[in-house]
């Protein structure tokens, strides 16, 4: 069965915007649910509409940033104050499966959307609430906001000091991926007993959710994490950056103690695997030391012969791209979605599906 077919039936109506939620919409229009998109129209619709980059036509009604969340959707511009174009709303949400919405409080009482309201009246749907911190916490939350509120940003920069955010807004698309489980979770739920469900989702734990090793490291061991670049606190040679002869940038990826054995022996270092560098935490400590050697060999040999090298032996190694040689990929390619805009030219997004049935 093609997964569109799973979901034909199912419909969404998306009360959201900016990412986290029109991602998630996104998914399920993907995935062949009918995604009904309403927008704000006092307020120009969605705000990505707004979020152009300098190159692009300020004439235009939106651009890239608004097409990559939103693929294949009814998109209605309603003003909530206007009485007919309200009822519409109300139909629309009598009409759909699924609500999913971000409204702050203040601006769903406004409505009469407040979702355990909605949820009371129709005990049938699938209601998902998406807040920055809580729902009925008022601050409003920008994933810059999330990334620095939930430790990422004190993470990630330089060992000199000089902090990034990440670049692309990862803690939106963490959210949005917790949505879809609960979405999922929530169709489970209803199949088995015919119930609908009421889900408030938030940004901040979407966030803490995924501190993963960094969490543990800080509850198991007190480490505060400081930014460390490229460099992997746990693991070692593990996003250290080597140079080749003829100037590629590449990183390894040791994993394990096996792993980097290997590449010790292909390098033909047999006499100098003391305990050094054995084991995984003794690379740790003398990852500085580590570098050096690994790199006095890599600066001899161009990245093809390192490449051939490390494929050979089974070593994780990539070397870094940028976005032009990514989309080369035929695997990347394949991933390419294109849908008209309101201006009738074509919009790239890529898919939310990193997954394929066999079978």
């Amino acid at each position: 069965m093609n997964i569109r077919d799973i979901f034909q039936d199912l419909s969404v109506l998306e009360l959201s915007s900016v990412l986290a939620g029109p991602l998630a919409g996104s998914f399920f229009s993907e995935c062949g649910a009918k995604v009904t998109k309403v927008e704000n129209k006092t307020a120009g619709g969605d705000i990505t509409r707004q979020w152009k980059l300098k190159v692009e036509s300020p004439e235009t009604t939106a651009g890239a940033y608004y097409y990559s969340a939103n693929y294949n959707k009814e998109v209605l511009l309603l003003n909530f104050a206007d009485a007919d174009e309200y009822a519409q709303l109300l139909g629309l949400v009598a009409d759909h499966d699924i609500i999913l919405s971000n409204f702050q409080k203040r601006v769903a009482q406004k409505y009469g959307l407040e979702p355990h309201k909605l949820f009371d009246k129709y005990p049938d749907k699938i209601i998902i609430q998406l807040n920055a911190y809580d729902y009925d916490d008022p601050r409003p939350g920008f994933d810059l906001i999330m990334q620095a509120e939930t430790g990422f940003i004190s993470m990630n920069g330089t060992e000199s000091g000089e902090l990034c955010k990440m670049p692309v807004a990862m803690i939106d698309i963490m959210a949005s991926h917790q949505i879809r489980e609960a979405i999922l979770i929530a169709l489970l739920k209803k199949e088995k007993t015919g119930l609908g469900s009421l889900v408030h989702i938030s940004l901040f734990q979407s966030g803490i959710a995924s501190l993963a090793n960094q969490a543990s490291n800080y509850l198991m061991a007190g480490v505060i994490p400081g930014p460390m670049g490229t460099l992997h606190p746990n693991i070692a040679p593990y996003g250290d950056l080597f140079v080749s002869s003829d100037g590629a940038n590449f990183f390894l990826g040791i994993g394990s103690d096996y792993q980097f054995k290997k590449l010790w022996e292909t390098l033909n270092f047999f006499d100098q695997n003391d305990v050094t560098f054995v084991r995984n935490q003794d690379r740790l400590f003398n990852r500085k030391a580590l570098h050096e050697i690994l790199q006095s060999v890599f600066s001899l040999k161009t990245i093809e012969i390192l490449s051939s090298v490390f494929q050979n032996c089974d070593i994780p190694f990539a070397v870094i791209k940028n976005l032009k040689e990514v989309f080369e990929s035929p695997l990347c390619q394949s991933m390419i979605l294109t849908q008209t805009t309101e201006e009738g030219t074509n919009a790239y997004s890529v898919s939310n599906i990193a997954f394929r049935f066999q079978g």
